[in-house]
This record gives structure tokens, sequence and C-alpha cells, in this order.
């Protein structure tokens, strides 16, 4: 029986593998990449579930987006052994944004590329030795400052990924756009200067929007993205790409496109703050003037709602959960010979997007909420669009969508990423004035009275 083990909500199946799809596949890359530096230190890794977790000394808990909090709240909170235990768990995962939620139910939170001192810690752990890094915080201390641990260099070896294998050829984006976690977690590392593809480009290619023009290899799906509905959202939030772009991008890509049809998959982000019903016209607008004269088009247009992510100037901004995007997922936006553009059905809810605000604003006080959205059956009765509504009348929701000024203390206080405090928060102070919403500067009579 193997001493670390990565926790698996489904459990393993009879040949150890898992049973949750989700973890077979490149977007788990960074425990694919945990396992490897194990297993190359020597440390067999091994699977379990929330109730064989007790039969392993160490347990790792993979967060790869802010819905695994709920995912693991749901498979461990309940189950007395994990109340009380004995073994240790260490959390890690691009998911992993707030502790807080967690806190009562892991020992260490490791934030950031940890290839080069996972071993050395999960070692440390296994022989009842302290271990301290930059990047690690041990919860029995409480909640303190850390660093985003950053990748020395792009990982050399070969992983053994399902289901294909994969090797590490970017990190970090050659943009920074100001609502994107992952431009401000990662520093930018790539082995292809030229051109940027989505590390997951294995199912399709990503090419940012303005350098679509410069593949000379286009066919089959191309995912890209422009995130705002109009040019003054997209660059006011650092995101070059002018509605003259777009209009001229679509109509010559039916001329270049090497395959016999273009075909996008758009991913766009709506309910910025100040967007308005106008801005989602006038896209509409900008669309239907295109005139393809080539090969035919197709736009798949996924929409996610925005979130105030941490570490990002957009941090400081409003949310606004009131639209529902699922309303008009499958409607056409184009629907000419050579141009079909359309939502796609897969948008999500009022209450998705409310549980990751919920998440990515938690504190010590949002405990209650958390577990009402977990275990409460009374609310799994209720349509997914209804549920924000009931729930408001039950809880404050002003914490999770509320502006803060950039002087405040956010939820997520503790982290401290590659880009300088003082620097982000000059950067959402000037966010906040290309968006017409400029916040008044607080002096130090009144940071001393709040």
């Amino acid at each position: 029986m193997a001493e670390v083990a990565f926790l698996v909500y489904g459990g393993p199946d009879k040949q150890g593998f898992r049973k949750s799809a989700s973890f077979d596949w490149l977007g788990n890359i960074g425990a694919y990449m945990v396992i490897d530096c194990l297993r190359r230190a020597g440390i067999e890794v091994g699977f379990c579930s929330p109730a064989t977790a007790h039969e392993h000394k160490v347990i790792l808990a993979s967060f790869t987006s802010s819905f695994d909090t709920y995912n693991f709240l749901r498979a461990v909170a309940k189950v007395p052994s994990w109340r009380s235990r004995k073994f240790r768990v260490i959390a890690g995962g691009f998911g992993l944004q707030n502790v807080y939620p967690l806190r009562e139910l892991i020992d260490y939170a490791v934030f950031g590329r940890c290839e080069s001192f996972i071993a050395g810690m999960v070692k440390a752990v296994l022989e009842g030795k302290d271990y301290t890094h930059e990047s690690l915080m041990a919860l029995e201390d409480g909640v303190k400052k850390v660093v985003l641990g950053q990748a020395g260099g792009l990982y050399p070896h070969e992983l053994d990924t399902q289901p294909i294998k994969y090797q590490e050829m970017e990190i970090g984006c050659p943009r920074r756009c100001l609502f994107c976690h992952y431009s401000f977690a990662r520093k930018r590392l790539t082995s292809n200067k030229e051109m940027f593809r989505g590390a997951l480009g294995w199912t399709a290619k990503e090419v940012l929007f303005d350098r679509l023009l410069q593949d000379s290899n286009l066919k089959g799906m191309t995912r890209t993205a422009i995130d705002g509905f109009s040019e003054r959202l997209r660059l006011a939030f650092h995101k070059p790409i002018t509605d003259k772009m777009i209009k001229e991008t679509i109509e010559k890509l039916s001329i270049m496109w090497n395959g016999s049809s273009v075909w996008l998959k758009l991913y766009q982000i709506g309910s910025f703050p100040t967007e308005t019903e106008d801005d989602r016209r006038q896209f509409t607008k900008l669309i239907n003037s295109c005139e393809c004269k080539g090969k035919r088009v197709r736009i798949d247009i996924h929409v996610t709602p925005f979130r105030p992510s941490a570490l990002t100037p957009a941090a400081y901004l409003p949310v606004d959960i009131g639209f529902s995007w699922r309303r008009i997922a499958s409607t056409n936006i184009a629907h000419k010979p050579t141009l079909e553009v359309f939502y796609t059905p897969t948008i999500e809810t009022s209450f998705s997007h409310l549980k990751e605000l919920i998440v990515i604003r938690a504190t010590e006080e949002s405990d209650e909420i958390l577990d009402a959205i977990c275990f409460n059956r009374a609310l799994e009765k209720i349509s997914a669009e209804a549920r924000p509504r009931v729930i408001s009348k039950h809880f404050d929701l002003s914490p999770y969508l509320r502006e803060y000024h950039t002087e405040e203390q956010l939820p997520t206080w503790y982290l401290t990423g590659h880009v300088p405090d003082e620097q982000v928060r000059a950067m959402a102070r000037k966010l906040k004035a290309d968006l017409g919403m400029p916040e008044k500067r607080v002096n130090e009579k009144q940071k001393h009275q709040e």
C-alpha cells in the first residue's frame, strides 16, 4: 500500500486508475506533474477515495478550478475519519485561489508551481518533520502570507497523460489582460516566441485572436478569445482587439483557411462591470456585418461570466449575476449562407457563477453559505436559475458581489504573485477609471477610522 495517495472522489477502479474522467486529460496536467516528480524521487503514489484515505499517510488533493472546492467539501466534510485524521492532507492546483473554505480539512496548501520542492516536502511530511517554503501554507498556524510559486523553466520531462503524452511548451501568456488569473499567476515562459498556442491544444489549437491571420496551417477547430462584447470593454481590460480587427479577421479567414470550412470556438467574457444591453446588441450587429466571400465560417461562442480573480486588478471590481446567460444559449447571432454564429448550449447558470464568486471571496464567515450550497437538499430541488434568489433571502451576498476599494484588504490578502501588490492596485485604479467608475482615494485618517 502506497504511503502517498491522490484523492479521487469516485474511487479507484480495479486497475488503480481514475473513474473520474477529469483526472485523465490535460486539464489535470499539474497532478500528472506532481505524480511524475514524486515517482522520480522514489516515492510511490497511489489513489484513494475519501473513505479509504486513512489507509495512507499523505493525501494529495488536486484543485483544477474553483468548483473543485465544492467537490472536495461534498466528498470529505461529512466523513468522520477526515475530521479526526492522522494522515496529512496537501492541497494544490490552479483552482486553489482561496484557502478559507478548506482550512479545517487540509493541513498544507501549495500555491503555484511546486515541481522544485514537492518531493522534499512530501518526504518531510512522511517523516513527521517540519518543512517550510515561501509558496507553502501550513494551516495549523492559520492563514498566512504566501508567494505564488513560479516555474524556473519548462518542465523537462514528457508526461504520460491520457489519452496522449504531453510535453510542456508554454507557461503563461504574452498578454496581461486585467481579468486573467493565469496571466497574473504565471510568469511567461515559452519555447516559441513567435506564436502563442494554448498548452491544452491537443484537442484543438488555441491561438491569440490577433495572430490568427499569421498562422499558415489553419484547419479543423481552432480556439480563440476576444473577451468583451464591445471595443470599449476590451480595451479597458487590455484586450487589444478592435471592432475593425474582428470584422477583417473573420472575412479574411473565410478566404485563407486551409480546411473545407472555417470553424472557430470563440471565448467571450460577459457581465463585465458597466456592460450594457447596447454592448451586446452592437456585438451582434458587428458580427452580422461580416461579408464572408470564401469558405463557410462557423463560430461557436462560449460565454463565461466575469470573475474577480485573485491577484488581478479586476479582483477589486463589483460583479453582476443578474443577467441570465443560459437564457440565450443556443441562439443564433448570425445565420447566413457563408456565416453561422451562435452561443454554445454549455453556457453556465447564474448559480454556477455565484458559486465561484463565493469561493473566490470566501472568508471565515462563509462557512454557513458553503455548507448550504453543498448539503441543503431543499436547495437541490429548486432550479439553478432560481437558486441565487433563494440564497439571497437567507444570506448576505454583498461580500461576494460588491466593489472593493483598492486600499482595502481583499479576502485573498495572503496571496502575492510575480506582479507586486502595489502595481496591481495601481492597475486596478486605472481600470476603474477606464470603465467610468473611478474611486475616491482614502486618506490616512479614514484608514485609521476603518
